[in-house]
C-alpha cells in the first residue's frame, strides 16, 4: 500500500523511468486524464478519445475528467473513495466536455462533489464522487477482503490486447468490415495497455462463439510511467481503465466473444469504490463477474487487484445490449429445436 500524499518508487520502477520514459510519454497521459479550469469549479476536457466502432466519446475517460474536475475542489489530504455515474448521451470527442462541480458537503472526514459534463447545453453524464481521509492507523477497525482469484495467467504471460487485432486485421477469412473495424483499433493506442485472460482461440474469433466463460478478467496498467507525487492521477487512470472490458463480461457470459452479433452495446452506468490507494502504472488484475443479462441489458462487477493479492477497488456497470436481427433470429431457432426436442422426449413415470 502507498500514502495518499506520495507514491514511493520501487528500484524496478526507478530503473523503467530512467530507461525511457520521457517527459513527452507522461504528459500524452496526463492530456487524456487531466481538465483545465477555466472559472471556479468550472473545467473543460483536453482530449477526448472515440473508439472504433463507438456511439461516442470513451466513457472511462469521461468519468476519470469527472473525477479529476471534482477532486480539484477538495483539499489535498482527501482521497475519493467512491463515485457514481450515469451515462445520459454519448459524448462528442469532437468538442470539449464543461465539468461544473457542486460542493454538496464539506465535513471533517468526508467531501461529496457532484459533477456535470456537458456539451451544447446537454448534459452527457452526472458523476457524484466521496471524497474521505485515510486511517492513521491508530484505532483498529474492521478488515477482510475477497481473495484474488487464482491460478490465472500472470501478464508476462500474456500479450497487448493490440496483438489479436493486429491477427484478425490481417486474417483473409474475417469479413471486410470487421477487419477494417480492427485496423481502426489499431491506428489509435490508448494510454493503458490491456492484456485479457482469453483472448479467444483462433476458431472462437472467426465464429464469434465461444464456451460461457463464469472466470474472466484482464491486466492493466498505464504503458507509461506516472509521477511518485500525484496519488489523484494514479486514481483517475484507474478510474479510465475500470470501463474496459467489464460490460463485454456479460456478453462472454452467453458464450459471445467480440462485436459479432451485438447490434448495439453502451454502459448506462459506472460505479467504483476505492479501498486502498496503489500505483497505476503498475499491473493490476481486473476480475469480471456477470450476474445477469436480461430485457437488453447487462449487469457486470469488477474486482481490481494489484499483483500482491491486494484488492484495491470495486466496479459495478449496467449497459444496453441489443443483438442483430440476424443474432435474435440464430438464438430463436435454437430455443425452438431445444423446446422441440423436449416436447418429444418420452416423459419418464
Amino acid at each position: 500500500m502507498i500514502s495518499n500524499s506520495n507514491i514511493p518508487a520501487s528500484g524496478a520502477d526507478k530503473q523503467h523511468h530512467n530507461n525511457g520514459t520521457t517527459e513527452n510519454d507522461a504528459a500524452k497521459i496526463m492530456r487524456a486524464l487531466n481538465v483545465e479550469e477555466i472559472d471556479v469549479d468550472l473545467y473543460q476536457s483536453i482530449e477526448l478519445w472515440h473508439p472504433a466502432g463507438s456511439r461516442g466519446a470513451f466513457g472511462g475517460q469521461m468519468v476519470a475528467q469527472a473525477l479529476r474536475a471534482g477532486w480539484n475542489t477538495v483539499s489535498d489530504d482527501f482521497h475519493v473513495h467512491s463515485l457514481h455515474n450515469y451515462f445520459l448521451l454519448p459524448g462528442n470527442a469532437d468538442i470539449p466536455v464543461i465539468y461544473q462541480v457542486q460542493r454538496i458537503r464539506d465535513g471533517r472526514s468526508f467531501a461529496t462533489r457532484v459533477v456535470t459534463a456537458s456539451q451544447k447545453g446537454k448534459t452527457v453524464l452526472t458523476c457524484m464522487c466521496s471524497f474521505t481521509k485515510y486511517a492513521d492507523g491508530s484505532n483498529a477497525s474492521l478488515c477482510h477482503q475477497d481473495t484474488m482469484p487464482t491460478n490465472i495467467p500472470q501478464p508476462e504471460e500474456l500479450t497487448d490486447n493490440i496483438d489479436r487485432l493486429k491477427v484478425l486485421a490481417n486474417d483473409p477469412r474475417v469479413p471486410e468490415h470487421y477487419r477494417q473495424r480492427y485496423k481502426n483499433f489499431m491506428d489509435t493506442v490508448t494510454p493503458v495497455e490491456y492484456r485479457d485472460i482469453h483472448n479467444g482461440n483462433s476458431e472462437e474469433l472467426l465464429t464469434g462463439y465461444m464456451k460461457p466463460l463464469v472466470n474472466q478478467g484482464q491486466w492493466f496498467k498505464t504503458r507509461e510511467r506516472l509521477p511518485d507525487n500525484d496519488p489523484k492521477l494514479h486514481a483517475c487512470a484507474i478510474a479510465y481503465a475500470s470501463d474496459s472490458g467489464i460490460l463485454m463480461s456479460a456478453v462472454r457470459a452467453n458464450g459471445m466473444i467480440g462485436r459479432k452479433g451485438i447490434g448495439m452495446m453502451a454502459s448506462l452506468d459506472h460505479s467504483m469504490w476505492f479501498h486502498a490507494p496503489t500505483r497505476a502504472d503498475e499491473w493490476l488484475y481486473h476480475a469480471f463477474d456477470s450476474p445477469r443479462t436480461n430485457d437488453g441489458r447487462g449487469t457486470s462487477f469488477g474486482r481490481i487487484y494489484n499483483q500482491q493479492g491486494v484488492l484495491v477497488a470495486t466496479c459495478s456497470q449496467e449497459g444496453i445490449i441489443r443483438l442483430t436481427k440476424g443474432e435474435q433470429a440464430r438464438r430463436q431457432k435454437a430455443a425452438d429445436e431445444a423446446n422441440a426436442s423436449s416436447s418429444s422426449s418420452p416423459s419418464k413415470l
